[in-house]
This record gives C-alpha cells, sequence and structure tokens, in this order.
C-alpha cells in the first residue's frame, strides 16, 4: 500500500495529502506492463477500425446493390445517409445508457449490433432487411464510438490525447481502406458482383475482435487493483481554502465549455469533409473539367491518413490546445478560397491541405469531450457532442445544393464548408486553456482513485444527473 510520507509529488502538497488519504486501504497499485498497454492500444485502435470499415465498404459497391435491389435513387441517397443521420439522432441518448452500463460493456455490444447487422444484410438481401440490420450496425457503432472517449479516461488518464488519437487513426483507416479494397477484393476473391460477400467479408472481424475484447481488455482501470478485504468509508476532510478556489476554478472552467461548443466545432471539421466529398465532382463537372475529380477525391481523403497519423506523435502536447484548431481553421479557409481562384491545376494540393486540416480537427475533436468534462459526464458529453457533430455535417452539404439551385452559382454549394472553416477559428479560439502539469496531475490522480478497482459506472446503480 502506498505511504503519503514515502513519496513526493509536485503542486499543492495539501491537494496530494487529501487524495493519498482517499486511497481505500484494501486498494494497491501495481506495475503495468508495456505489453499490456499496447495491447489496449491496439484494441481501441482495431475497434475504430471496425466501426468504419463496415460502413465505408457499401459505397464502392452501391451501384450493384442498387441493381440487384431495384432501388430508386432515393432509397440510395438514404441508405448512404443513414449512418450519419443514426449519430446524429441517437448518440446523445445512447450517451445515458452507457453511463448505466458502463464503457466496456457497451463497446462490446456495439461490436455484436456491428458484426451481426453486417453480416445478416447480406444473408436475406432485400430492401427491407437491408435498411432494417444497416440501422442495427449504426446502433452499434454509436454505442461503441461514444463510450471509447470515456473509457480511454478511465483507462488512461494521462494519456487521454494519446489513446484518442489511435482510435481515430483506427477510424481513417478503416475508412482508407474499406475504400479502397472493396472492389479489388471482390473481384479476386468473390466473383464480379457478389457484393453480399463484401459485407460479410467487413462484418466477420468486428465479431471476432469482439471475443478478443471479452478475453483482453479490462473491465477496471489499469493503475489500481482491488483486494479481498473491504476498507472502511474514508473520513470527511474539510477542504482548505486554497482548495476550495481550485474547485471553483475548475467549476468556472466546466461552465466556458458545453455540448453545443464542443458539437459545432467538431462539426466544422466533419462538415468541411463531407461537404467537400459532397461536391467536388459536381462542382468540376460544372466547370467542364471532370477529369481533375478522381485525383482530387482521391487526395482528399488520403491526405487525412498521413495527417492523423503525425497528430497522433504530438497527440499529448496537442490535445486540448486552442491554436490546432484556430490553425486549421485558417488553413482549410485560405486553401479553400485559393482552389475555387486559382488555376485546376493546383486543385490536388488545395483539396490535400484541405483533408489534412479535416483530419487534425477529428483527431484531436475526440479527445475534447474526455479532457474537459467531469469523470462521471464523459460519456453524456460525448454523446451530445456527437449528436450535434453528425447533425452539423448532414445539414451542410444540403444547404450548400439549395444555395447552388437558388442562385445558379456553382460555387455557393462550398459557403457552409467557408463558414465551418471560421467556426473552427472561433470556437477554438474560445476553448478553455488545458490546466497546467502540476493541475493536471492532480486532477487524473483524483480521477484514479475514485476509480479504484472498478470504474464509477460500473459502480454506481444510480440513475445519472440531469444535464
Amino acid at each position: 500500500m502506498m505511504e503519503a510520507s514515502t513519496i513526493s509529488f509536485p503542486g499543492n502538497p495539501h491537494l496530494w495529502s487529501r487524495a493519498l488519504r482517499q486511497i481505500p486501504a484494501n486498494a494497491e497499485t501495481r506495475p503495468i506492463s508495456h505489453w499490456r498497454v499496447i495491447l489496449c492500444y491496439l484494441l481501441l485502435t482495431l475497434v475504430g477500425f471496425n466501426l468504419r470499415s463496415v460502413i465505408l465498404g457499401v459505397p464502392p459497391v452501391l451501384p450493384l446493390v442498387q441493381h440487384d435491389l431495384a432501388l430508386s435513387y432515393f432509397e440510395v441517397g438514404l441508405l448512404t445517409a443513414l449512418p450519419p443521420l443514426t449519430l446524429g439522432a441517437s448518440a446523445w441518448s445512447l450517451g445515458l445508457v452507457i453511463e448505466r452500463l458502463g464503457e466496456w460493456t457497451c463497446v462490446a455490444l456495439g461490436l455484436l449490433l456491428l458484426g451481426l447487422g453486417a453480416i445478416l444484410r447480406a444473408c436475406w438481401p432485400s430492401s427491407v432487411t437491408l435498411f432494417g440490420f444497416t440501422l442495427l450496425l449504426c446502433l452499434g457503432i454509436v454505442l461503441a464510438q461514444t463510450a471509447v472517449p470515456s473509457l480511454a479516461r478511465h483507462w488512461f488518464p494521462h494519456q487521454v490525447g494519446l489513446v484518442t488519437a489511435l482510435f481515430s487513426d483506427g477510424l481513417i483507416i478503416g475508412e482508407a481502406l474499406a475504400a479502397g479494397l472493396t472492389v479489388p477484393l471482390m473481384q479476386r476473391f468473390f466473383g464480379p458482383g457478389n457484393w453480399r460477400a463484401s459485407f460479410i467479408f467487413w462484418g466477420v472481424p468486428a465479431l471476432v475482435l469482439l471475443l478478443g475484447w471479452l478475453a483482453l481488455a479490462p473491465s477496471t482501470p489499469l493503475n489500481w487493483r482491488r483486494k479481498p478485504d473491504q476498507a472502511p468509508q474514508p473520513r470527511a476532510v474539510r477542504p482548505s481554502g486554497q482548495e476550495r478556489r481550485t474547485a471553483a476554478e475548475k467549476k468556472e472552467a466546466g461552465r466556458r465549455v458545453n455540448a453545443w461548443h464542443l458539437g459545432i466545432l467538431l462539426g466544422g471539421g466533419s462538415l468541411i469533409y463531407f461537404g467537400m466529398n459532397a461536391w467536388i465532382a459536381s462542382y468540376n463537372a460544372a466547370l467542364q473539367r471532370a477529369a481533375l475529380t478522381p485525383l482530387a477525391l482521391g487526395v482528399l481523403n488520403t491526405a487525412q491518413l498521413p495527417s492523423s497519423l503525425l497528430v497522433t506523435l504530438f497527440a499529448q502536447r496537442l490535445a486540448g490546445r486552442r491554436w490546432p484548431f484556430i490553425g486549421a481553421g485558417l488553413v482549410c479557409a485560405l486553401s479553400l478560397i485559393a482552389w475555387l481562384i486559382s488555376p485546376p491545376e493546383l486543385e490536388a494540393v488545395w483539396v490535400a491541405l484541405i483533408g489534412a486540416g479535416s483530419a487534425l480537427v477529428f483527431t484531436l475533436g475526440v479527445a475534447l469531450p474526455a479532457l474537459l468534462a467531469a469523470p462521471g459526464e464523459v460519456a453524456r458529453l460525448t454523446g451530445m457532442t456527437l449528436s450535434l457533430t453528425y447533425a452539423v455535417a448532414f445539414v451542410g452539404p444540403l444547404i450548400g445544393g439549395a444555395l447552388w439551385d437558388l442562385f445558379k452559382l456553382p460555387a455557393l454549394a462550398f459557403l457552409p464548408v467557408l463558414i465551418a472553416c471560421l467556426l473552427l477559428i472561433v470556437l477554438g479560439a474560445l476553448l478553455p486553456e488545458r490546466p497546467p502539469r502540476a493541475e493536471a496531475s492532480i486532477v487524473t490522480a483524483s480521477s484514479r482513485i475514485d476509480l479504484a478497482g472498478h470504474s464509477a459506472d460500473q459502480e454506481q446503480s444510480a440513475p445519472p444527473a440531469a444535464s
């Protein structure tokens, strides 16, 4: 058992003394194997990969699906819009479910729904089952994606930025590989036109990962274990004046950020990405330069991966900072304007910068709820943030299309994208500053103590407080 007299901590000694007195007598700390840490990193990255590979494996074979099931263009559009619609509509409420069931359980349940939905929609091909099982797997995606930031906070309170960046890398890698490999794999191994086999191919890894998750993923925080004997309740300690001031500062910082702030901030980054993907092809066709579209779309999506991986290397330093979001907004805004007025030959350069900037916002934005919310409210804030994020990303391209129809100017389709860039600058500048290292150490140490042996979500059965 740890003793306060044998350890020297930076920062306020009264806070550390109080924190150590709150450690249960039956809790002990053990060194965590590097291999176990790496395993947790890998599991979260693979979760992210599967959450995107299943849905991004559909667009390459969508013409085949439309032909075989006699889908209208409206139904095709609804099918492609179903994932962001589900994320936007249900992430908020599922954040409350996660607080009840616990993050570990919800990730496992999400993987189960994801794998079953992906496979079952290939077993009974019809328009009804296609939409029904797609909705099922989308609910699994929302459940798992909303739980991961809170789980990262519990597993790695000192490395939230790095862990959520690895999860984001998995999402982006899943998007890239599914979009690029589905058709070649189908033609080489499954037979031309066998889209049902491709659905099963991307669904099976989710169920395999579920087995690995159940066997290997820790259901408790990594740094604390509980001995059999239960300790008496710790006696109440009256907080000092400095502790009360620190608590007041934390409460004030919490007031300065909310789900609307984070949701619109992350939604701006997603709107930049989805808006560019939605209108590049139509814009180039309207300007009689359709031959540039394949390269532009390829570069836009490919540039996300190196940007995300590079951000991951510095995620701990960048997470929670204002200037990356401000810088990304500036780069995307200037690149968009330059793309609209520069020669067509430079299109690939500008869209690459836009893709890299949107990836930076997404990679660092995933960590914000875990960094800025109280330990017991991460899942709820994440759910509310995701709902607003995907609502903004869904509505933006629709507004761009309406402006094009109304004024007959192709460039107006990108006006919502430009507004999103400006919102990144403004909302990024208004983010609360991340606490200094000493204060952050105290906060994360307290969260570890509060989570000794089991996560708070798994120990408490009381309903979540109203937001």
